[in-house]
């Protein structure tokens, strides 16, 4: 079971390397929400070697800033909805610098 789980989530690791957002990863993979793509996602992140593992961390992060500069430059959602999705891609990063 180990090794599909492993395998499961390197795929996922690869499709975000790929630029795919996670509700398409886990609509890719069968998964029932985003948050299991970003769960196998990060699963896979913390069995790379340590200079890998940081460049894509550094390519998450960058990718985080961009959503978060998209997200607050984007004057169609409220203030409401935009602080919403700010929080989100705060417990991303969270998520992405656990370890």
């Amino acid at each position: 079971m180990a090794d599909d789980t492993d395998a499961l989530d390197a795929r996922a690791l690869a499709l975000r390397s790929e630029g795919r957002g996670f509700r398409t990863i886990a609509n890719e993979l069968g998964l029932d929400r985003a948050t299991d793509a970003n769960l196998a996602f990060n699963r896979a992140l913390r069995r790379l070697p340590e200079q890998e593992r940081d460049a894509v961390r550094k390519d998450e992060e960058n990718r985080l800033d961009r959503l978060a500069d998209v997200t607050r430059g984007n004057h169609l959602l409220d203030a409401a909805d935009v602080e919403r999705r700010l929080k989100s891609i705060d417990r991303l990063r969270a998520q992405l610098r656990a370890d």
